[in-house]
Parts: C-alpha cells; sequence; structure tokens
C-alpha cells in the first residue's frame, strides 16, 4: 500500500485547485484579474461583475461613479444581489407559469441590496470564431421601473451566445433609489445614467473578451425598452451603440413626460417629508441619504403607489420629450427591430374596467380620439376584456412603436424591421392569457424548459426568433438568404407576424393609430 502524508496530500489538493482556477476564463481590468467559469457548449460566463461603484451612503443618488479595480483576483463566478424591489417580478412569473401550467414554485425573489450595479456577461469559446470579433448584445431588464433584475429566468444568455455573440445582462437602480427627483439634486435619471456607465464600461472593455466595440446592440422589453427610447434620444449615449431592438414599450411616447415631471417632484416632496417626519423637504438631502434602504424602499412604495416611476426632463439625461425627439430627429441613428405583442394588455385588465373608461380617461387627458370610429373597429370582438385588450395594446404599445419606426425613416437612411408577436403558448388559461406582455422572451433567449411547458411549434419558433436576432445583432439586417422580413414603410404599416405561421401582414391597429391623433 503506497501512504501519502498529509502534507503531499494537501499539497496535491492545491496544486488540483489551481489548475481548476488557471483554467478558468480570464481578463484583466487594470491590474485585476477577472476570473469567470466555462459552461458546457463552448461558452464562457462572466457573473456578478462590478460596472460602477456601490450608489449608496454618499452616493445615493449621484451621477454613477466608475468602478475602480484594486485587487489581484475578483471570482465573478456568481450572480450578485438584485437592486431593491419587492416581490412584483416573482408575482409575474408565478401568475403566467399557473397560466401556461408551469412551476409556480420555480422563481423566488433573489437576495437585494443597494449595492447592485453589476452586470452579466455570456461569452461564445467556440474555436470557430478564433479569428472572428464578437458582435455584442446588451440586454435591458423590464419590470415598470421598480422591479426585475438581470438574471431572470428569462435572460439567461447562454442558449443566444452559441450563436456567436456576446451577451450582457445589466442591472440599474429601481423605484426611488433610480428615480427620484429632490429639488436638492443636481442630477436625475439614475436608472439611465447607471445603464449609460455600463455601456461605457462594455466599450472600453469588451475586447478582452473578443468583443467588437463598434458592434454594440441594446434591447429591452417593456422598462427596458423605455430605456432604450431613452438612450436613443439622449445625447450621453452618443457613440455607445450601433443598432437597437425595442420589445414591447412606447407610453413614454403615449404619454409625455409632461405630464410626470410635477407629479414626480410632488411625491418626491411627499416622501422627504414623511420620511423626516417635518413639514418641508429643504437642505434634507443629507439625511435622506442616510435612510436605512429598507425601510426607505417600503415608505416610497406607499407613497408612489400606482403612480410608479419614470424618468424626467432634467436637461441633462434627457432634455425634451422623447416624443418631441422623435418628431424633430433629434437622436441617435441607428438601426432598429421594434414591436409588440398580440395581448399585452389583456392579463392585466380588472374586471370593472369598462370601455367607457377607457374614453373617459383619454378625454381626461385631453387627447384626441375619433370615439364613433374606435367604437366601430372593436365591434367583431367577442366581449369587453378583448375589446379594451386591442385598443390599449395599440395605444401604448403598437402605435407608439410606429411612430418611432416612421420617425427613424423619415430623418435617417437606417432600417426599421417591425414584428408583432402573436403566438399564444398551449396552456389551460391560454385564451385568458394570449400572447402576452413578455410571452416573446422565452423564445429570444431559448428558456422556456427552466420554468415553461414547450411544445415542437415552440421549439421551431424559437429557432427561427433566434435566427432574426442574431442575424440583426452580427450586421444589421435580420434576414439571410431569403428576404422574408421587409424592411417597415410609414405608408403601408407592414409587419412580420411571428407566430406558428411567419407571414408578412398589415398590422391590425392601424386604424386605431389613426383614430388616436398619431
Amino acid at each position: 500500500m503506497i501512504r501519502i502524508s498529509r502534507s503531499s496530500l494537501l499539497m496535491l489538493v492545491l496544486i488540483s485547485l489551481s489548475n481548476e482556477i488557471l483554467s478558468n476564463p480570464s481578463f484583466y481590468i487594470d491590474n485585476t484579474k477577472i476570473i469567470g467559469t466555462s459552461l458546457d457548449n463552448n461558452v464562457d460566463a462572466y457573473l456578478g461583475v462590478p460596472f460602477a461603484q456601490p450608489p449608496v451612503n454618499e452616493l445615493r443618488w449621484e451621477k454613477t461613479q466608475p468602478k475602480t479595480f484594486n485587487q489581484g483576483e475578483f471570482f465573478a463566478t456568481d450572480f450578485a444581489p438584485a437592486c431593491m424591489q419587492g416581490p412584483r417580478i416573482v408575482n409575474w412569473y408565478k401568475g403566467v407559469a399557473l397560466g401556461f401550467g408551469g412551476d409556480p414554485n420555480y422563481i423566488d425573489l433573489p437576495d437585494i441590496s443597494e449595492d447592485c450595479l453589476y452586470l452579466n456577461m455570456w461569452v461564445p469559446n467556440n474555436p470557430k470564431y478564433n479569428d472572428t470579433k464578437l458582435p455584442v448584445l446588451v440586454y435591458i431588464h423590464g419590470g415598470s421601473n421598480r422591479a426585475g433584475w438581470s438574471f431572470e429566468p428569462n435572460y439567461n444568455g447562454k442558449k443566444l451566445a452559441e450563436k456567436g455573440i456576446i451577451v450582457i445582462s445589466v442591472a440599474y437602480r429601481l423605484g426611488v433609489f433610480g428615480f427620484y427627483s429632490h429639488p436638492e439634486l443636481s442630477v436625475s435619471n439614475f436608472a439611465l445614467l447607471d445603464v449609460i456607465e455600463s455601456l461605457t464600461w462594455i466599450k472600453e472593455n469588451i475586447s478582452k473578451v473578443g468583443g467588437d466595440p463598434n458592434n454594440i446592440t441594446i434591447s429591452g422589453e417593456s422598462a427596458g425598452a423605455t430605456i432604450v427610447e431613452h438612450l436613443i434620444v439622449s445625447p450621453l449615449s452618443k457613440n455607445l451603440f450601433h443598432r437597437a431592438i425595442h420589445q414591447s414599450a412606447g407610453w413614454s411616447i403615449a404619454d409625455s413626460e409632461i405630464f410626470y415631471d410635477d407629479e414626480h417632484i410632488k411625491l418626491s416632496n411627499q416622501l422627504s417629508i414623511k420620511l423626516l417626519n417635518r413639514s418641508n423637504n429643504k437642505n434634507n438631502l443629507d439625511e435622506l441619504k442616510q435612510i436605512n434602504a429598507t425601510k426607505l424602499l417600503n415608505k416610497a412604495e406607499e407613497v408612489y403607489g400606482s403612480t410608479g416611476y419614470y424618468s424626467v426632463l432634467d436637461g441633462h439625461t434627457i432634455i425634451e420629450p422623447v416624443r418631441k425627439s422623435f418628431e424633430l430627429g433629434n437622436f441617435n441613428h441607428v438601426d432598429l427591430i421594434i414591436g409588440s405583442n398580440k395581448d399585452e394588455e389583456l392579463m392585466y385588465l380588472e374586471k370593472d374596467y369598462f370601455l367607457i373608461d377607457f374614453f373617459n380617461e383619454r378625454e381626461s387627458y385631453g387627447f384626441y380620439t375619433d370615439t364613433d370610429n374606435l367604437n366601430t373597429l372593436v365591434m367583431n370582438f367577442n366581449n369587453e376584456k378583448q375589446k379594451i385588450n386591442y385598443l390599449l395594446t395599440s395605444r401604448n404599445y403598437t402605435c407608439p412603436s410606429f411612430f418611432i419606426a416612421s420617425s427613424i425613416k423619415k430623418h435617417t437612411n437606417k432600417n426599421v424591421w417591425f414584428y408583432t408577436f402573436d403566438k399564444v403558448r398551449d396552456g389551460k388559461k391560454s385564451s385568458e392569457m394570449g400572447a402576452y406582455h413578455g410571452a416573446e422572451l422565452p423564445y429570444i433567449f431559448n428558456t422556456h424548459d427552466s420554468w415553461l411547458p414547450t411544445s415542437q411549434d415552440d421549439i421551431k419558433l424559437t429557432n427561427l426568433i433566434q435566427s432574426y436576432w442574431s442575424n440583426f445583432i452580427k450586421k444589421g439586417n435580420p434576414n439571410t438568404k431569403k428576404n422574408d422580413w421587409t424592411i417597415f414603410k410609414s405608408e403601408s404599416f407592414n409587419v412580420l407576424s411571428l407566430d406558428t405561421q411567419i407571414q408578412m401582414k398589415k398590422s391590425g391597429s392601424t386604424r386605431v393609430c389613426e383614430a388616436l391623433n398619431y
């Protein structure tokens, strides 16, 4: 029998661990070695990489500060905590899973922290790409500006990275931490500043993992797409990206920020008064920065309630309403994929919300509405809920997206590809859910099986959508040899229907947009 001494055994273990670390993928930022992990199918992952200084204490509600590295090694092998939030997104996943027969217990709220400005990278490590500068996709998550995180089940970038794309998901401050408006603050829109800082970091460092800093596409869904809109019009993001993908948003076009600036300042004032128990909000910013993050979150949710959180016109990140910027051509010129889902509003409609409420709301906002025409357009729908879904989806998503697409065609020589996602999954409540808000995400990232039952039709559509998206990210055109997705033209409003059967068709929202004065 061969005996090995304890010291020799310890040495063998240390050598083994050392070899494992040395074999892990890595790159350097300054003198710090960023160490990731290798996944299967030739993909490397760098998880929880900080791109900014923690926005805590004196940096709460301040301009995002670049991250400084001063350590020998940084292990980027685990996701960092999500930004401060409640269970909103967890409840959304559970609702969708229950609707289609998935596992509602698949997801729980991750650890949350005010120190949350991290990104995740999935990097192809396939020999066939060794001599290629890899295109980059930067994904910005949704969540109504108050929830969500960069590593939700829908956003795992591994399978899309297998297509030869570096996939990056980024975090940004949420809720009161990202959208606070205080009279003593010199800047606002901290969430937008966070994303801009992440793009700056990516531009400076992506070549270290084989990425092309001159081929960066930004993408987002819902509130993430609203951030994409703001990045397109913001002067601070010029030259930080080259293409954009806009999924299921547009309310900053439908409801100009003019409605929200005063309201946001009023709510911010109310919050500071409640937190400090005093009748005014002057000379109290330092005190507010010292308040416990959980206490601040809970009190803000009480004050802001259903109003929510919005970017404001701060003259720095956003210098004029987004709609006006697109009207006048004051935006960064980029090729664009844009679209929305057929039933964006269906799962959110309350039982006591009626068609007359929709018309009354429009009138109270001072918007022109051709009520007679709209009533005619919804006559063929079976019930009130379907009628309202059709009108609200058109008003909040499809029509604003048409407006953005038409503006780009009018003011630039860039191309736009417009889609509508019409696929309804099989499931016990599919008729109640329809092609719901966010339904396209598992098809783009191929993340169905992690939490949703998946059919062969779903897999087929996933492969096709991933082909469209990856082609666009790589070369600015979603098509391959067959040009089945034609370039958007303002005069025709033809869109690509993403469904079991792929086809170009005239958008069903065209006449609604006309009636709503788009």
